[in-house]
């Protein structure tokens, strides 16, 4: 099956309003805008820097696999999706159960069934677009840094790269790769499931290492339980 990439903006725009192509592996945020202060003192200079953007998420009609790639002030449902279309339907992965929770939007009952339903950076989830046209998601935040971890548990974990970048699952974003792990794409052209195993016997990935988009989730399943932690800064 032909791997589907979800899109994003490939230029790096700067507060002073210039652009320029940012290199292999590195961030593909739309629009992100760098900002960095500086606060001294007799005894230290101390530096912060913050980088904050949007990232344009395209949902086809029928279901989509995506991720929220920024850290928003506020990740709920409700703020991330405030007006789609009337039957949008967010489905959240339960590996306790097995099964997913929901939330749907409805314009005659006036909003989401589950308004607070948290959709945070490493995770993944359906999207449901009821509509007959592909509709854009902008997703506005800060660009996770520092060490970051995402648990991946026995069995199915449906999660996402909390950093927005598009990369080999292992090689760039630093998934384990433990012998006998699984990832799982999907496709909305195929309505279907693209599977990569991992085999320490054969040296590496089956059919192929799966490359991941910018806000695109994805299932992995594995024997033990385990954490995905990269340490990111947006200088990488």
């Amino acid at each position: 099956m032909t791997e589907r990439r979800l899109s994003a903006t490939k230029t790096l725009h700067t507060r002073y309003g210039k652009t320029k192509d940012m290199k292999a592996k590195t961030l593909l945020a739309a629009g992100l805008m760098m900002a960095a202060t500086a606060a001294s003192s007799l005894a230290q200079t101390v530096y912060s820097v913050n980088a904050v953007g949007f990232v344009n998420v395209e949902c086809p009609p029928g279901f989509s696999l995506i991720a929220n790639p920024l850290a928003a002030a506020t990740n709920t449902v409700a703020v991330l999706f405030p007006a789609p279309t009337s039957g949008t339907v967010i489905f959240k992965f339960n590996p306790v159960t097995g099964g997913f929770v929901s939330s749907t939007f409805s314009t005659f009952l006036g909003g989401w069934t589950d308004p607070n339903m948290s959709l945070v950076p490493g995770e993944g989830f359906f999207y449901k677009n009821p509509g007959a046209t592909a509709v854009t998601n902008t997703f506005v935040g800060n660009v996770q840094q520092g060490t970051l971890v995402t648990s991946l548990g026995t069995g199915f974990t449906l999660a996402s790269s909390q950093v927005p970048q598009q990369g080999l699952i292992s090689t760039d974003l630093g998934l384990p790769n433990d012998s006998g792990t699984t990832v799982f794409t999907f496709s909305n052209a195929g309505n279907g499931y693209s599977s990569f195993v991992f085999s320490s016997f054969l040296g590496g990935w089956s059919p192929n290492e799966p490359t991941i988009g910018v806000g695109q989730g994805f299932f992995v399943r594995r024997s033990t339980a385990a954490s995905w932690t990269r340490t990111f800064t947006v200088n990488q």
